[in-house]
């Protein structure tokens, strides 16, 4: 019977692609990859799998899980992203599970994580879950928790839970406030706040190992930082702040700061000498202070869309300065002279790139198109196949109602944006679908995608748009920080697609 068993098993994984003639019995398959396979459920005969280690079940329709799956028990590492779950499975409680993937699905459940007691990593990123709907135990072995885009408004009643945990994503959620609970994650060296409606930090916060912490996006007021000794990268765009200090101890090993839209009226200072990235643009700053020359690791320096006049002398001393954005300010000839000194490159305003934006004619087409390639290998939803992009951009750029702008150096197109327009019933009148933005990877780090941006949010502005939307690889994190720091916010709805 486990003969027939298996050779019916092995000709569905034949059929199905997932493995090869060379396989004859079913101790040789220690890694199964069954993704966007349209599957609706997974054959009962998978418990003869004795040596799976790891199972990708990624992007098919599947409900639930067959009971006999808790027989693999070498079973470590299981994805199940982008299904139809509505609770994960009591049956891996029995799976000595390493690794679980559970992002995008239907989650209202995940009461069975409590006797999941070996996880390590724990994806439930883009469910439904709330507070009242997770209870951990005392997981001694996990150390990344994706909990974004969910519901939850409350991380107390699990945080206690997560006392080992080394990052914790709770993006995209309707947290109000960061609760005293989060100084039992003794070992936290990540966390990812953004998008939430946090007024208020206990602080508890800053005694925390942190490396990393993103706050933005919130409903945050007024900030007095101190501690956080290990602190590399700090985060704190679109909160619209009244006041923002930083203690002589704050963050000594601080190498990453960006305070973008905090409707800032004076430049924020802060204490470390290692910073290599500093952001406070799209804000209302009208000078900077001298003591910006204590920053001589600074590589990058984003300034762009404030008040900015004058530039004090100090400026010209930062000698590891690569990149400084200073459009759109109110520079004076004394400005423009203290940016002279620099070398003329590094700055936005003196870039000799010769790259102009407009929309796209037909013969940029086929440029348009190959430059998908570089967009879609990122993007693990999509296939390169330049045929199809081709075909794809040729109908967009002859419908009436949908825009390509291009960004050209010379000849060559070495970005791009496409806008289409749709009616939503919810706006009740017209809005944009924003697709496709792409930048040559040799001609980044110019500002180009912000140009591009910004430049199709006019048509949308022109056009009388009520709304843009935009999709983006959940995987993608640069993409999903540069729309966040740009005025996008993410929704709770998942995007599904079906091929008739």
């Amino acid at each position: 019977m486990l003969q027939n068993n298996w050779e019916s098993l092995r000709q569905w994984l034949l059929g199905l692609e997932a493995i090869g003639e060379e396989i004859q019995t079913p101790t040789q398959i220690s890694r199964l990859d069954l993704s966007n396979k349209g599957l609706n459920e997974l054959s009962e005969s998978i418990f003869l799998l004795q040596n799976l280690l790891v199972l990708n079940l990624s992007g098919n329709n599947l409900t639930t899980l067959p009971h006999a799956i808790k027989n693999l028990q070498k079973l470590t590492n299981l994805d199940i992203r982008r299904n139809r779950f509505e609770s994960l499975p009591e049956d891996l409680a029995f799976l000595p599970l390493r690794s679980l993937n559970a992002s995008g699905n239907r989650l209202k459940n995940g009461v069975v994580l409590e006797q999941c007691s070996g996880l390590r990593v724990l994806d439930l990123s883009n469910n439904l879950l709330d507070e009242k709907s997770l209870v951990f135990g005392m997981h001694e072995d996990l150390r990344s928790v994706n909990l974004s885009n969910n519901c939850i408004k409350d991380a107390a009643p699990f945080l206690k839970s997560l006392s080992c945990v080394e990052r914790l994503n709770l993006a995209s959620n309707v947290l109000k406030t960061l609760p005293h609970a989060i100084a039992n994650i003794t070992r936290l060296r990540e966390l990812d706040l953004c998008d939430n409606a946090i007024e208020s930090l206990d602080a508890a916060l800053f005694s925390l190992p942190l490396e990393r912490l993103d706050l933005s996006a919130n409903l945050l007021k007024n900030l007095d930082f101190f501690g956080c000794n290990e602190l590399e990268e700090l985060i704190l765009d679109e909160n619209t702040l009244a006041s923002l200090s930083f203690a002589e101890d704050f963050a000594p090993n601080l190498r990453r700061f960006s305070c973008e839209s905090c409707n800032l009226k004076t430049f924020p200072l802060p204490p470390s000498r290692m910073l290599e990235y500093l952001c406070a643009s799209y804000n209302h700053i009208a000078s900077l202070p001298h003591e910006i020359g204590i920053y001589t690791e600074l590589v990058e320096l984003d300034l762009e869309a404030n008040e900015i006049e004058t530039l004090p002398d100090a400026l010209a001393n930062l000698q590891k300065l690569k990149t400084i954005y200073i459009k759109s300010n109110r520079l004076q000839k004394s400005a423009k002279k203290v940016l002279s000194v620099l070398h003329p490159e590094i700055c936005d305003i003196y870039m000799k790139s010769g790259i102009e934006i407009g929309a796209a004619s037909e013969a940029d087409i086929e440029q348009a198109a190959r430059l998908l390639a570089v967009l879609f290998a990122i993007e693990s939803d999509f296939s390169i196949d330049f045929t199809k992009q081709f075909a794809g951009l040729s109908l967009l750029f002859h419908e009436p109602h949908a825009d390509i702008l291009v960004a050209k150096y010379g000849d060559e197109v070495v970005g791009m944006v496409t806008m289409q327009r749709l009616v939503s019933s919810a706006e009740g009148g017209y809005v944009g679908q924003l697709e496709d933005l792409v930048v040559k990877e040799e001609f980044r780090k110019m500002g180009l995608g912000s140009r591009l941006l910004n430049r199709i949010r006019a048509l949308a502005c022109e056009k009388g748009y009520k709304r843009i939307a935009l999709g983006a690889d959940v995987a993608n994190e640069n993409a999903l920080a540069f729309y966040t720091r740009r005025g996008f916010r993410r929704t709770k709805l998942n995007i599904y697609h079906y091929f008739p």
